[in-house]
């Protein structure tokens, strides 16, 4: 082997040193991307979580009005039916 061609050889050794230098720091930097977004993933689902929690609270509350409305309308609907009668009455008593 001559010198010339052991120094390409080292040249080309030197060269894939370089590019598996590159290589290693590229994959520390993809690794490091891939824990961030591991950890922002995690946080998004820990906030689904606590909304899911909130708006379950919010519709029972919200389903707890209704039924409150709901018998406030049968208490009205049931006087301005009773109201109805008693004028209905008054009427045939008083032939209006």
């Amino acid at each position: 082997m001559s010198q010339e061609e052991f120094n390409q050889l080292v040249k080309r050794f030197d060269k894939l040193e370089d590019m598996m230098a590159q290589l290693i720091h590229t994959v520390g930097n993809v690794m490091e991307e891939q824990t961030s977004m591991k950890n922002e993933i995690t946080s998004i689902k820990d906030g689904q979580a606590s909304m899911k929690v909130e708006n379950e609270t919010r519709h029972q509350e919200v389903m707890e009005q209704l039924s409150i409305l709901k018998a406030d309308q049968d208490l009205i609907w049931d006087k301005s039916t009773k109201n109805e009668r008693e004028i209905g009455i008054v009427k045939k008593l008083y032939d209006f």
